[in-house]
């Protein structure tokens, strides 16, 4: 029963922690997708909802296959207007030669983007300028605080509105023209010869060209480097009589095809990465993903080690040494030279245990000896005068001898220990 609540418990706080996620107040995403299935700021639902009265009787398709394969596999209409909203112009080089065979053939096309293909900006001649920096130096001079340094005039210049205006009479709006926001419209088409061969229909608050119109035969080819005004956002801000409406008024009144392709892809595609990209939780979700599996790794990767070699021990002959040296000498009956080395091994001991001098075994040395190991007079005598004895025997010493002066050397190292 305890674990019963327990479990309870913790179930009814993760089931309330979904619901209050699931219903608490999502934050604006401000991310400019230009996708016609989306309600965002900057997407493009509001617009591709209010085509079919913007162009009455005429049907408005979503296409979503690149425009050379529309071209190759003739889904164009005979006659019509391609209608391509995006950050980005992506059309590659065989997209291009396809377009120019479409407006040359009674077309229209209308691209609105930031950025356009080389191949399209070399055949026209165009190049893209912006306006980060616009006049900068004459506005800090004009319109700079007191005591604002540059930087954080900058800061505050660069954040500014930006107004667009069309050079129509009948479209141009008095004043400012149509003021946008939130760094938008900065792209313009820079003054070349073919912007004077072009007819100008758009300008910014600099006089500089964003919206142009180029013939082909009996095809029309409008460029417009502002997608914003087509956004959610700025339609719904400005109403009726908005900047989009105006710009697309130019358009003639032939079936649509909007293209999505750059923005969704395929018909029928369901990538699992674009799904994932799709929703701004699910790509956190990804990304987060991919973090912790790299400190996982990064981390397993520092813990483990290669497999340590067992290494075997060296094996400690001395004592093996020591009685196969013994048995050599004993089976020789060679007992002066194991008492030599045996009185040697002594006065090694007595040089570093007691730090007596050892080449004079005199009275004096007997005396220091005495004082130093604590042993009574009597046994340093005995020890010796039996060192005395063995090595005045010398090659003849009897064995006897021999275990009496070990006995007596053992005895003195376990009393002096």
């Amino acid at each position: 029963m305890k674990h019963s609540k327990f479990l309870f418990f913790l179930l009814s706080i993760i089931v309330l922690f979904v619901a209050v996620e699931y219903f608490r107040p999502r934050p604006i995403d401000w991310t400019r997708t230009y996708r016609n299935d989306q309600k965002m700021p900057f997407a493009t639902q509001a617009l591709y909802d209010l085509l079919p009265g913007l162009f009455p009787k005429q049907p408005v398709r979503s296409v979503r296959l690149p425009f050379y394969n529309l071209w190759k596999e003739q889904q164009l209409a005979p006659r019509s207007t391609y209608l391509y909203i995006s950050e980005n112009c992506t059309f590659e080089n065989a997209d291009v030669k396809a377009l120019f065979a479409y407006l040359k053939r009674g077309n229209v096309v209308f691209l609105s983007a930031n950025g356009f293909p080389k191949l399209l900006l070399d055949s026209l001649h165009l190049k893209i300028g912006t306006n980060h920096l616009v006049d900068f130096n004459r506005a800090y001079q004009e319109q700079a605080q007191p005591d604002e340094d540059q930087q954080a005039f900058y800061n505050r210049f660069r954040l500014d509105t930006m107004a667009l205006n069309l050079t129509n009479p009948a479209f141009k709006r008095p004043g400012k023209g149509f003021v946008l926001e939130r760094e938008t419209a900065e792209n313009h088409f820079l003054t070349t010869e073919s912007t004077q061969k072009a007819t100008v229909l758009g300008v910014n608050q600099h006089g500089q060209y964003n919206f142009l119109k180029f013939n082909f035969g009996a095809g029309t080819l409008y460029l417009h480097s502002a997608p914003e005004v087509f956004t959610n956002y700025y339609l719904l801000q400005q109403g009726d009589a908005n900047y989009a409406f105006r710009a697309l008024s130019y358009l003639p009144n032939l079936p649509i095809l909007w293209d999505e392709y750059t923005e969704q892809g395929r018909e029928g595609e369901k990538s699992l990465f674009r799904f994932l990209f799709t929703s701004p939780s699910l790509t956190w979700a990804y990304y987060l993903t991919l973090a912790a599996l790299f400190l996982f790794v990064l981390f397993e990767s520092k813990r483990r080690q290669r497999v340590i070699p067992v290494l075997e021990p060296l094996r400690n002959s001395s004592l093996e040494f020591v009685e196969t040296v013994g048995q050599l000498y004993y089976h020789q009956a060679d007992h002066s030279v194991i008492a030599e080395k045996k009185i040697q091994h002594w006065l090694t001991y007595v040089r570093q245990r007691f730090g007596l001098k050892t080449t004079e075994l005199d009275e004096e040395f007997k005396e220091l000896l005495t004082a130093k190991s604590g042993l009574e007079r009597s046994e340093i005598d005995r020890l010796l005068g039996r060192i005395g004895q063995v090595r005045y025997f010398s090659g003849n010493l009897p064995e006897n001898q021999l275990v009496d002066l070990s006995n007596q050397i053992e005895q003195f190292y376990q009393r002096t220990q």
